[in-house]
């Protein structure tokens, strides 16, 4: 029942993609970023994506204005939806908690930036979409076009990709993403991007010091993590670069 009402909010709000999967292919994430960590007792896993645009991506005079305010907005949906999907299920007596879009974020135990949970391995374990060489959730009808939202829940919910589509992965040869990052971030055989260094280049967070930010993450890390979280995400940073989604060829003839 449930699972039906989830169904019936993604399709009243024009959500393109929905999976459901158990929470347990992601125990082997790093300590602190588990689904178990989250809310002890996790089940069920829920990710959904909305797609930003093709036509977003496309070459004219305020493409990066008009990326980052397409994206700030899809988060903004995303987050609503992640809660509502979790106030449903705790009004049938299951425990849940939203992972949102972007933020907040922390730091690893690298120091990298980095979600609660990876929303692109919940993507994927949960079928709705395989993860790239440029490091991103490819989906065969969106590209890397996709934005995800998601929820832990202690629920049973049965496994479930909506639409049902087969997700092959990245063609054998392409290598675009890969040869037009412009400080060479992606490493296409671990389908990885080096995240600091992609930051460190494309985010302009005019609202928080990058040199407070560096001797924080040095000295105290937590305290990083929320200057960040307060000053340096939704409309307070401007990405120039979305290269390795913009040049993505996949998904594009749809």
């Amino acid at each position: 029942m449930i699972a039906q009402k989830i169904q019936d909010v993604a399709d009243s709000e024009n959500v393109a993609v929905l999976g459901f999967g158990p929470a347990s292919a992601l125990a082997e994430e790093p300590p602190g970023h588990r689904p178990d960590d989250l809310l002890p007792g996790a089940r069920s896993l829920i990710c959904f994506g909305i797609p930003v645009p093709m036509g977003v991506y496309r070459p004219f005079p305020f493409t990066i204005e008009t990326v980052w305010r397409s994206q700030a907005l899809s988060y903004r949906r995303l987050d609503t939806l992640s809660l509502r999907f979790a106030a449903l299920l705790e009004d049938e007596g299951a425990q849940a908690v939203p992972v949102f879009g972007c933020m907040p974020m922390t730091l690893n135990g690298r120091g990298q930036v980095a979600g609660y949970l990876n929303q692109l391995r919940m993507g994927e374990s949960v079928g709705i979409g395989t993860i790239g060489r440029n490091g991103l959730l490819i989906h065969s009808r969106y590209g890397a076009r996709l934005m995800l939202g998601g929820v832990v829940t202690t629920a049973e919910l049965p496994a479930l990709r909506m639409p049902d589509i087969d997700q092959p992965g990245c063609p054998p040869d392409c290598r675009i993403c890969v040869d037009a990052c412009p400080i060479q971030a992606i490493s296409a055989e671990k389908k990885r991007v080096g995240i600091m260094r992609c930051l460190n280049y494309t985010a302009r967070t005019p609202l928080m010091s990058k040199i407070k930010f560096a001797v924080l993450r040095a000295t105290r890390p937590q305290s990083a993590a929320r200057l960040m979280n307060m000053m340096a995400f939704d409309e307070h940073t401007l990405h120039i670069c979305s290269r390795c989604v913009s040049l993505c060829p996949y998904g594009g003839k749809q």
